[in-house]
């Protein structure tokens, strides 16, 4: 069964575009090519369980095309035939002005939940440190301070729900969720920190490049 097709421009598609990692996957290795554009044979491989990025998502070459169909009815990626003499025209998936504005959407927001981070919050660290170290820093920050702001949150709950405990089985077992909610929280905040210093590093190392390359001789005036 497939799935309605969102309104990008909908409030009440906002929770289907937040949850399409592996459709913004596609969108962002477009984005990083020099041409904004790839065959999906080629995108395929960026999954592979050899490839950087297949490492946090796996996706097998028949789910690949069927994303990038999903991406031409929502209007992000056109169709090119590819023109090659004596083989067959091959389908080249070129990213649009309105599939770059979603991704660009897509990549400012953290995730809202710490069960998020392990896939679309890596996916979105891994594109932004593709395409400009300077918004994964930002992201990471931005993640940081939802994180955070959640950690107090559970903490209050917590506090509440032991005193209310009162020795109930069902209570209990609450305050578990709670415990384990908390801790995996502050578990990400502290990952956060070490990637954030990681993403800082990222953005220096690319500065001092740049700085080398105009004071080169023959380099950018």
């Amino acid at each position: 069964m497939t799935s309605p097709r969102p309104d990008p421009g909908d409030v009440s598609s906002e929770s289907l575009l937040s949850g399409m990692p592996a459709e913004h996957a596609i969108l962002g290795l477009l984005a990083a090519s020099d041409t904004g554009s790839g065959h999906g044979y080629d995108l395929a491989r960026q999954f592979s369980p050899d490839a950087p990025l297949g490492d946090v998502l796996r996706l097998e070459p028949g789910m690949v095309y069927h994303h990038l169909k999903k991406l031409e009815r929502l209007g992000w990626v056109s169709v090119v035939p590819g023109k090659a003499p004596g083989r067959p025209a091959r389908r080249l998936f070129a990213l649009t002005s309105s599939g770059r504005a979603e991704l660009e959407r897509w990549l400012s927001e953290p995730v809202a939940h710490t069960r998020e981070i392990r896939l679309e919050f890596l996916v979105k660290l891994y594109l932004a440190l593709l395409l400009d170290p300077t918004l994964a820093v930002r992201l990471v920050s931005e993640q940081r301070e939802r994180c955070s702001v959640l950690v107090n949150s559970l903490t209050e709950r917590l506090k509440r729900a032991g005193d209310a405990k009162s020795g109930k089985s069902s209570a209990g077992f609450g305050v578990m969720v709670l415990d384990m909610r908390l801790a995996q929280t502050r578990a990400a905040l502290a990952w956060l920190d070490r990637v954030g210093r990681d993403a800082i590093a990222a953005v220096e190392s690319a500065n001092v490049k740049l700085s080398a390359g105009h004071d080169s001789p023959g380099g950018p005036s």
